[in-house]
């Protein structure tokens, strides 16, 4: 009977471990560095303004290098120029 109550303990033991490990990988990742208080007016601007700025980058670098095509046959694997 001791060996049962001795295995019936490492086992709590275990789950209290792997819980106390699943809320501290939670806590850090939900309420950690990354969850930052919201972004003041005048952050929230100029981060407004970053991603404008990269998106108008984006649609310039696709403009200049434009996706090309490979013909519908099954046998020819070229791109079109």
């Amino acid at each position: 009977m001791s060996g049962l109550i001795w295995l019936l303990i490492f086992v709590g033991l275990l789950t209290l471990a792997g819980s106390a490990a699943l809320f501290i990988v939670t806590y850090k990742y939900y309420w950690g560095e990354r969850g930052a208080p919201p972004l003041s007016g005048a952050e929230r601007q100029r981060h407004k303004q970053e991603e404008l700025q990269l998106r108008a980058n984006q649609i310039e670098r696709a403009r200049r290098n434009p996706v090309k095509s490979r013909t519908p046959s099954f046998w020819d694997n070229r791109k079109n120029s």
